[in-house]
């Protein structure tokens, strides 16, 4: 069972919302962590609902006041509202790379004790949920997820639900608040590898040293902010470092990849690197030479 969890300040700003507009149905735009059941998980595999342990909301975006029309079962978003909603969400995601705009909350302000996603072309599975899937789709989530709240006996409670990759629906039981101090939040909200120190000052330094070498490279960032580094080692080997969010804490994965015939070998260089340019230049060293005996 997958557990969801809300970060006590983003939940204030939830229940204030749904405060404002009750009895009339409300709408926002969370931002969602995901956190996996096997942390060492190939982060450029796409992922599957089943690989999920828990859901965790610590941001939400709040479409404007006066850029919706809110009645008790429907909420109108009007013209404008999308493009200032979309950039806050976008910039959120790239200052804390592990949150994705995956997700949709909305209210039942009729619904006492549990509700469930309506139904119809314009329910909130046909309306929502599954044109959300196919945008997670496209970007490596199998999943999409839905928040729904509705009255309980002491006030507001969310209940989460989620289409995996086979459109099917799971109840995900009613999500549970947690102090913005929690332990499970701080690597959550990370920000990119290459703007905390001294981790860009290294970054800096390793590329560097790789054009000092003649090596010929390129990066990109995976989802979650895994940076991937490909190290053109010559016309038919490279090698592949994955760089975790988490990193010095979380370690490096290397790979060496040949071709003809194509093979990508795990490797784990001699020794821990260390956080100074010498040794990234080492375990690349080390991964040309597996590259050679090959």
């Amino acid at each position: 069972m997958i557990s969801t969890l809300v970060s006590a300040s983003c939940w204030a700003r939830i229940v204030a919302e749904l405060d404002r507009v009750y009895p009339d149905e409300a709408v926002a735009a969370p931002l969602c962590a995901l956190v996996y059941r096997d942390p060492l998980r190939d982060p450029c595999a796409p992922i599957q609902l089943a690989d999920l342990g828990q859901v965790v909301i610590p941001r939400v975006v709040l479409v404007p006041a006066d850029r919706q029309q809110n009645s008790p079962t429907r909420v109108r978003v009007l013209e404008g509202a999308d493009e200032r909603v979309n950039a806050e969400l976008l910039e959120l995601a790239r200052r804390h790379p592990r949150l994705r705009a995956c997700a949709a909350l909305h209210s039942h302000p009729f619904a006492l004790g549990g509700t469930a996603p309506s139904r119809g072309l314009y329910g909130d599975l046909g309306g929502h949920m599954q044109p959300l899937l196919e945008r997670n789709r496209a970007a490596g989530l199998e999943a999409c997820f839905s928040f729904i709240a509705c009255r309980g006996a002491s006030g507001w409670r969310v209940q989460a639900f989620a289409l995996d990759g086979r459109g099917e629906l799971h109840d995900l039981g009613f999500a549970r608040v947690i102090d913005d101090e929690t332990p499970l939040l701080r690597p959550l909200l990370l920000l990119p590898v290459a703007e905390r120190w001294p981790q860009r000052v290294l970054l800096r330094r390793w590329r560097r040293e790789l054009r000092r070498a003649g090596w010929r490279h390129r990066t990109d960032e995976l989802f979650d902010g895994w940076l991937r580094t490909v190290v053109e080692l010559g016309p038919d080997r490279r090698a592949v470092i994955l760089l975790p969010l988490g990193f010095p804490a979380d370690a490096p994965r290397y790979f060496a990849v040949l071709e003809r015939p194509r093979r990508v070998v795990p490797f784990e260089p001699s020794g821990t690197p260390r956080l100074a340019p010498g040794a990234w230049r080492l375990a690349l060293e080390q991964l040309e030479r597996v590259h050679a005996a090959a």
